[in-house]
């Protein structure tokens, strides 16, 4: 799955009948959150959404249940579901856990990754730590970890850091501008990741990893 804002939504492509359509609804949802078409707080209509894919409701829940899940929107049953609140201390606190299981994945990968491997991941952090505003760093953030869930063998594995990627780029969004109201964001530590990463120390990645998502949160 591609983490990326909104792109045609689900209902444009509908009939080329390439996946589920629990996966549809998912992904039409998502995109727009991702988008902000849909605020956090905002009520989200299960009606609407079937009507606007033409399907039943019973994928729309199944869409609605994966993203509660990955914590994007909050239900309550029979009164309403919206969409989370990412400045809340649930979602940030999923940047610093998305630290942790990068710091994990790269600590497994790094001894045996090829050079060329190495030095796309390299040059993905150095982005973070040359981003001149806090909207580039929050891109080259979620790049770094969507390039890191691209290494891991396992699917399922996979998939639970590209979750929790979405739900750090909606938290990220959320987050204020510097206090200073400048532009060019402080410094987080990714020169420490990419130092380590170059010098192969898998320990010292990983530590450098989580203290980098510590500092984000």
């Amino acid at each position: 799955m591609t983490i990326a804002p909104a792109g045609p939504r689900a209902h444009q492509r509908i009939h080329r009948g390439s996946l589920p359509l629990p996966e549809l609804a998912f992904e039409h949802i998502l995109a727009g959150i991702l988008s902000g078409e849909y605020g956090p707080g905002e009520r989200l209509n299960t009606g609407r959404f079937a009507d606007e894919l033409h399907m039943s409701l019973n994928p729309i829940r199944e869409a609605i249940i994966r993203l509660r899940d990955i914590g994007l929107v909050e239900v309550t049953p029979a009164r309403y579901t919206k969409v989370a609140d990412f400045a809340g201390a649930k979602a940030r606190a999923a940047i610093g856990y998305a630290g942790m299981l990068v710091g994990i994945a790269l600590r497994a990968v790094l001894p045996s990754a090829a050079q060329s491997v190495l030095d796309r991941l390299v040059a993905t952090v150095e982005e973070i730590d040359a981003a001149a505003t806090t909207a580039d760093r929050d891109r080259a953030v979620v790049a770094f970890l969507s390039a890191v869930s691209d290494l891991i063998d396992h699917p399922r594995q996979a998939m639970h850091l590209v979750e929790t990627t979405i739900l750090v780029q909606c938290a990220l969004r959320s987050s204020e501008i510097v206090a200073d109201g400048s532009s060019r964001t402080r410094p987080w530590g990714a020169r420490e990741v990419a130092l380590s990463m170059r010098a192969g120390d898998a320990d010292a990645t990983e530590r450098a990893v989580r203290s980098l998502f510590g500092n984000l949160a």
